[in-house]
Parts: structure tokens; C-alpha cells; sequence
């Protein structure tokens, strides 16, 4: 099945999470709306757990908040569960997670979703359901996420401390050339002068100073 760009896209930043196994959207029914998962995974045994999920009146009672957020742990393993206004969206992520990071991802990805089940043809609710025609494709990111993007994708164990200190820069250039600075200095104490240097100079460039 063909996911509509506008779903699967947000799916993919998750994805790129550290210690994010992969997401899923599924409807009321059960049926998978998209789904970003490495292909190791069985999309059948997705599928079941699906439709497990949606027919457990149960989960559905407790998950009728859009602000509402049911958290599975397990073994060697984490389960969060988010509702999508008729949808929901699942992921599955190691004990190795940043959930400070996860639940920052998350805000941005769980609006991001909305806004494109609100934007899905044929609904007249804002529900999602499973796509296969060709959709718009998602708006470019903003300049802010992806500096966030840099560096999660960089700092690896220091990412968190970098997300927080762009967090408190909001959107202005200044503030935001400031907290590069702060990154930079961040990089260099706890990596190396090399990294800092470069992630220093991504920084400046995707701001745009």
C-alpha cells in the first residue's frame, strides 16, 4: 500500500530519533494508515496488533483525549500510543531512548499529523484513513527544526542538552545565532574542537549568518 507523503513524512523524522524503532497510524477500524518501521518487521503482525488495539473498547475509552498518551514498557522495550483525533499514532522505542527528546519529537509529529489528516480527501471528520492517491507534498521544514535536526543527528548523547538550549532560543535570528554559539561551545567541551567547528558552521548556515 501506497502511504500519502503528507502522512509517512513525519513519520520518517520519528523514525530518526534515537532509539525510535519505527511509527505506525492506524484508524478506527484498525486498518494501517502508514507506517515507517525497518523492513525486518512483519507488516502483518503490525497489522494485528492494529486491529487488536482499535477493537479494545477499553483502549479506546482511555484514549478519547487528543491530549491523552498511554505508555507500554516491556522487557527491552517502550510502546507510546497517542490519538489523532479518530486515529491514533503508535511508536516503538527502546529503554535506550531519550524520552525528553522522544516527547519534544513527538508535539511536532503529532501536529504534523493532524494537519494532514484534516487535509485528506474524502473525510469529512479529520479522521485519517488509508491513502493511495498521490497527496501534496509536506511543507519544507522550518529553519528551526532543522537545526534540531542537526543535532540530534549529530551530538548523539549531548543532543539532548543542544534541543534544550534551542528550545529556550524561540525563533529570532539573534537568539538563534546565539545558541549555535552556546552548541559550538558545548561540542567542543564535550567532543571535539574539529566537530565543534563544523557543527558550529551548519548551524550558522541554516540560520543564515
Amino acid at each position: 500500500m501506497a502511504w500519502s507523503p503528507a502522512v509517512s513524512a513525519p513519520l520518517k523524522h520519528l523514525a530518526a530519533v534515537p532509539g525510535v524503532v519505527g511509527g505506525l497510524v492506524f484508524d478506527p477500524s484498525g486498518a494501517l494508515v502508514a507506517s515507517e518501521f525497518p523492513p525486518v518487521f512483519d507488516m502483518g503482525g503490525l497489522q494485528q496488533l492494529a486491529s487488536q488495539l482499535a477493537g479494545d473498547g477499553y483502549f479506546q475509552g482511555w484514549l478519547s483525549d487528543d491530549q491523552a498518551s498511554l505508555d507500554l514498557r516491556f522487557g527491552d522495550g517502550h510502546v507510546v500510543v497517542r490519538p489523532l483525533e479518530g486515529s491514533w499514532l503508535l511508536v516503538l522505542c527502546t529503554l535506550q531512548t531519550n524520552f525528553q527528546l522522544l516527547a519534544m519529537s513527538l508535539t511536532q509529529v503529532v501536529r504534523r499529523l493532524r494537519m494532514a489528516g484534516s487535509e485528506s480527501q474524502g473525510l469529512t471528520t479529520g479522521e485519517f484513513a488509508p491513502l493511495t492517491a498521490p497527496a501534496a507534498a509536506p511543507a519544507a521544514p522550518s529553519a528551526v527544526e532543522r537545526l534540531r535536526a542537526i543535532a540530534t543527528a549529530e551530538l548523539g548523547a549531548h543532543a539532548a542538552q543542544a534541543l534544550e538550549i534551542l528550545a529556550a532560543a524561540g525563533t529570532e535570528r539573534a537568539a538563534l545565532l546565539g545558541a549555535a554559539a552556546e552548541i559550538e561551545k558545548l561540542t567542543r567541551l564535550f567532543i571535539s574542537k574539529k566537530k565543534a567547528e563544523e557543527i558550529g558552521r551548519r548551524l550558522r548556515e541554516t540560520i543564515g549568518g
